[in-house]
This record gives C-alpha cells, structure tokens and sequence, in this order.
C-alpha cells in the first residue's frame, strides 16, 4: 500500500527519532545512518571507490568450488556424502546489462538434500579451519568487523538472491539459489540475477545484508519461555533484510536523478529510504529501495538436514553444514 504524504512524514520522523536514539545509544559505532555515513573511504563521496580487484568482463567465469572437511562426516543428522573423494560443483556467471546469469551443478554430495549458496562478504580463514563442534568454517580473525570499508550495519553473510526476491523465512524453498540434489547426491540450478554479482563498488556488486538479528530463547522445556535467557546459547536467530541507502547517503547533487521519492521542499526526506526510479511502476508510483553493495570474499554451500531453509540467514551450528566453499580469489588469480 503506498502511504500518504502524512503517513510517509510521520514515517520519515520515526526513522529519525531511531536513528539518533541509536546513535546516543552507541556513539562509538554510531547506527545505521551515522555507521555508513563514517565508513572507512567516506561512502557519501566516493561510492564509487573500488573495494576488490576487477573479475574483468562480462565472462563466462567458471568457479570451482572446495570441499570442506565436512564432507567426511554427517555432523547435525545429515546424510552421508555418496563419494567424498569425488565431490564437485561449479558455478558459472555471466554479466550483462547489470544482471548475472547464474548456473551451479554439483555432484556426490549429500543425497535427497536441500542446498543453499551463501554470498559471503568477510574474509574467510585461509587454511580453512573449524572451530571444535562447528559445521562451518572460521572467518578470518584480522578482520572482527569485516575487510576494509565494511559496513558498521551490514551482516557477514547474505542469501545469493535477487534484491526482488519475496522470502518465506523457511515456510517452503527459498528462492535465489536453493536446490534440491537427488538419490546419487547430484543437483543443479539455473537462475538470473538483478544485480552483479561481480562488482567491486558501493554501488555495484551483491547486495549487503543487515546484521540486525530477530532473536528467540529456546530451552529444552515444552512450552513458552518465561523470564529471561539462561544462556547465551539458547538464543537463536530468526531472520534479517538487506542494508537499505537512505537519501542522507545520496550525494546532494544526484539525489534527484538517483531517489524517485526525494523532494527538495522538505529537509526531513533525507532520512527516507531512496527508492530506485528504474524500478518504480508507473501506475502505482511504488518502487524498490537502493540497497548498499559489497565485492564477496567468498560462497558457501550449506546443507540444511533439518530439511528447512532459512529466510535470510543461513540458521545456527546446528541447522545446516557448510560442504564447500567458492573463493573469489580463483576468478582473480590472487589467492594466497
């Protein structure tokens, strides 16, 4: 439903009250506007600083995937690989006119499996390494808030997906690259893009998830939880969305060419999301948001033996098994 300008005024005012109460909250970390507007390399002037080396063109690029020690085990239930020596997958893109083309086959993993690939955007450690009782690997410990010129706001990961996409947050297969492998542990999926996946720029690339987590208490009791968590490790998350541009983080000269819903004659507009004119339907005026971007460091191929995806995240230890990752370092010849 689109809002008034009463209501879209009053959301606008809300979004403000929010982010300065956050602010106040944490001033060294600052909230959603304040973390990107003090983002390493200044986000607002220099959205197009390059943040990873260039792929190169359009492609095709062909991505081999690594397997991980997980495949020699069935950690969370899950079904024994059908021959671990004899694992594959490959990814294959292609970019055109700010689009991907997408295609993923892999063969002798888990059988009757369902599969997500994770877009991940810190630095993966390299030996590979597993903390004891985890079922994914380490993320790289040089880099606790992500590589240089991360987002204060942005999650690790997101879900290899368009930015269009309606997620069920598990209530059926998610879309973006979700599969289902067969009897032999083979599987493949073809699907396009709305983005880059290849890009390199804040403002080009994959789409950053918001590392704003619903989380709940889970205790072994039937019945509701009362009172508070015994355990940090009882807390479980739910889900999350993409990291959205507000009109602030527009330079001040293209925020009317760059935001369909920018109007000069009110100052507070600067804290709406900025929506994208190339997506607004001309007959209901609605459009999507921008949405800040991010080269990947890597992909991750999860398994998920509860048999369940999981919205926007790939779920907790227990519920998935990463089997192989996709290193972006392989397409640039700069792995270590």
């Amino acid at each position: 439903m689109k809002l008034s300008r009463h209501g879209a005024t009053l959301a606008a005012i809300v979004t403000m009250a929010l982010l300065v109460t956050v602010g106040a909250a944490s001033p060294a970390a600052g909230g959603l506007l304040g973390g990107l507007l003090n983002t390493v390399g200044g986000v607002v002037g220099g959205v197009v600083e390059i943040l990873a080396p260039s792929v190169g063109g359009p492609g095709p690029y062909v991505l081999r995937f690594e397997p991980t020690q997980m495949v020699y085990g069935t950690p969370n239930g899950s079904q024994p690989v059908m021959r671990p020596g004899s694992v594959s997958g490959t990814m294959t893109l292609s970019v055109a006119n700010g689009r991907t083309d997408l295609q993923f086959a892999v063969k002798n993993l888990r059988p009757n499996t369902i599969y997500t690939i994770w877009t991940v955007f810190y630095p993966l450690q390299w030996p590979m390494y597993f903390a004891s009782g985890s079922a994914r690997p380490a993320l790289d410990p040089n880099f606790p808030s992500g590589p240089a010129g991360y987002y204060v706001d942005g999650g690790a990961v997101a879900p290899t997906a368009s930015m269009k996409d309606s997620f069920t947050n598990g209530m059926g297969l998610d879309p973006g690259v979700t599969f289902v492998t067969d009897s032999w542990g083979n599987g493949s999926l073809h699907l396009t893009l709305d983005y880059n996946i290849l890009g390199n720029t804040y403002d080009d690339g994959p789409p950053v998830g918001n590392k704003s987590l619903v989380t709940q208490c889970v205790v072994d009791s039937p019945g509701p939880q009362r009172g508070p968590c015994p355990a940090a490790s009882n807390v479980q998350r739910v889900t999350t969305t993409w990291l959205r541009k507000y009109i602030a983080q527009v330079p001040a000269a293209d925020r009317a060419s760059q935001c369909a819903n920018y109007d000069t004659s009110e100052p507070g507009i600067i804290y709406w999301q900025c929506v994208d004119p190339a997506t607004v339907d001309p007959n209901t005026g609605n459009g999507l948001p921008r949405v800040w971007r991010f080269p990947f460091d890597h992909f991750r191929l999860a398994a998920h033996p509860d048999g369940l995806t999981h919205g926007f995240i790939g779920g907790n230890d227990t519920e998935h098994v990463i089997d192989m990752v996709g290193r972006r370092c392989k397409l640039t010849n700069t792995c270590p």
